[in-house]
């Protein structure tokens, strides 16, 4: 009698994990300094006060992380070519009269 219970159980078993829909899969991912979502394995150029460096999204540990591949970005410069912005803009009356010869 025992072994019956225990072959009925053991067919059971199967049909009560049919039911039970599959996990969704974990996404991983990084993201930038922007909030941008950057793919595992994917490699951008990352700044930081007065340095850059190439880095690549891995996984160490259960957890993503950015691993740097080198110092500097190959074609990526620190200086911008765009000229500084004025922050306080002036009146185009106060212009022209700095303009006009005196």
């Amino acid at each position: 009698m025992e072994r019956f219970a225990l072959i009925l159980g053991l067919f059971a078993l199967p049909a009560a994990a049919a039911d039970v829909p599959p996990p969704k899969p974990i996404e991983l991912y990084c993201t930038d300094g922007d909030g941008r979502r950057v793919e595992l394995g994917g490699v951008i150029c990352i700044r930081a006060s007065c340095q850059t460096w190439l880095a690549r999204c891995e996984m160490s540990l259960n957890n993503v992380m950015w691993r740097k591949l080198q110092d500097g970005c190959p074609g990526v410069s620190l200086q911008s070519d765009e000229p500084a912005l004025d922050p306080r803009p002036v009146d185009a009356e106060i212009r022209a009269a700095e303009a006009r010869p005196s």
